[in-house]
């Protein structure tokens, strides 16, 4: 492995990597919301 990486590209790998997380948490939590509102739906229609 290479020792001689500026520190630029250690922190333009940060950055990446963590513009990563927080959309991959947007997108899971976006989709936890919309799986749980169908879900609640059904329910409610079972129990007329």
């Amino acid at each position: 492995m290479n020792g001689n990486n500026s520190p630029l590209e250690h922190l333009a790998a940060f950055a990446i990597v963590f513009a990563m997380g927080v959309i991959s948490t947007l997108a899971m939590t976006a989709y936890g919301a919309r799986k749980a509102k169908p879900a609640s739906n059904i329910a409610d229609r079972r129990s007329h």
